[in-house]
């Protein structure tokens, strides 16, 4: 699952070229700073593209893995057969770095916000122990608020993959969010996906479809310390998007931590109220380093979720070596 040596040196060395590269190939959306890339032509074969010609054309980088991580990979790009020009909308929603406590168990971290898989290494700064890249497949459940409550307002909740938050004060993501509404007899639900480099909130991608049942594959990855890249596909509509941005001033990316993470985000000041969000299964999950360390579900550590008053109210079960299962235990608060 290890990249070739060759095309190790030329990602580490070479990365702002990709860059720049990618960036003659760039529009502008209506938010400042951040730009989507042209779709390729009719009939560009991705599978068969060369390393500089998919990031021209903004697609996540390539595994090296043709047996099993390459599939995946392979099966979104397949899929990608709409580039949306993405119509976005910054929030008051912050994914925020794990807020850790103290876990309940043994065999597990645990975090106010999280929950999940996450994975470390030795990373200090930018380099070649830095995670590259980590996506993952993802279903979008049914947003409820929890059996039996109806809080008065908006529950939150997302499915995210990330770099850096589980031990520093960034993180670099993109998923999708499932939110419900509950006032008196009034119900209501919304979803969409979106991308963040915190301390960032998250930006909405509008104008992309996305459902309760739909299958998302959803990548996030770096070609700078300050520059990232989100790619996002529908696999049941066949579209993707795809955007690119930059870091807020004063941050810089790490690459210590890789995450696969269910969230209840900050909202107004402090932790929003968990959408009731059943179970959701995160698949083909997978990372790796800019030299070429491959990981996945089995080689991370679960993290389980903790309400304000430290009860467990989302929990990750492993279910084989590349995907994992989150569920709600029923508690909202």
């Amino acid at each position: 699952m290890k990249k070739a040596s060759l095309i190790l040196a030329l990602l580490v060395t070479a990365a702002p070229l990709a860059s720049i590269a990618q960036s003659q190939n760039e529009l502008p959306t209506n938010l400042s700073g951040i730009t989507t890339t042209t779709a390729p032509p009719e009939g560009f074969d991705a599978l068969r593209a060369s390393d500089a010609d998919l990031a021209y054309y903004g697609f996540p980088p390539r595994p090296n893995d043709y047996s099993g991580d390459y599939k995946s990979w392979a099966e979104a790009i397949t899929a990608s057969h709409e580039r949306i020009v993405p119509v976005l909308e910054q929030t008051n929603i912050y994914h925020r770095p794990a807020a850790q406590s103290p876990s309940p168990a043994a065999n597990e971290a645990a975090s106010f916000n999280w929950s999940g898989a996450v994975h470390t290494d030795s990373a200090k700064k930018y380099g070649k122990s830095s995670y590259d890249y980590v996506y993952s497949y993802v279903t979008v459940p049914t947003a409820q608020q929890a059996t039996g409550k109806c809080t008065g307002g908006w529950d939150y909740a997302s499915a995210w993959v990330g770099i850096d938050g589980w031990a520093n004060n960034d993180v670099l993501q993109d998923g999708i969010e499932f939110d419900a509404y509950c006032k008196g007899k009034t119900k209501a639900s919304f979803y969409s996906a979106w991308f963040e480099w915190f301390p960032f909130s998250e930006v909405r991608i509008g104008g992309f479809p996305i459902k309760p049942g739909q299958k998302f594959f959803i990548e996030i990855w770096s070609t700078t310390a300050t520059l990232g890249h989100a790619y996002i596909v529908n696999e049941n509509e066949k579209k993707a998007v795809q955007v690119n941005f930059t870091a807020p001033k004063g941050t810089k990316l790490i690459g210590s931590s890789a995450e696969w993470i269910t969230e209840r985000p900050g909202v107004n000041g402090g932790l929003a109220t968990l959408t009731n969000y059943g179970s959701q299964t995160y698949s083909d999950v997978h990372g790796e380093t800019f030299g070429g360390t491959a990981i996945d579900a089995a080689d991370s550590f679960p993290v389980v979720m903790l309400d304000n008053n430290r009860k467990v109210i989302s929990v990750p079960t492993l279910l084989s070596a590349t995907s994992f299962k989150v569920q709600d235990t029923g508690s909202a608060k």
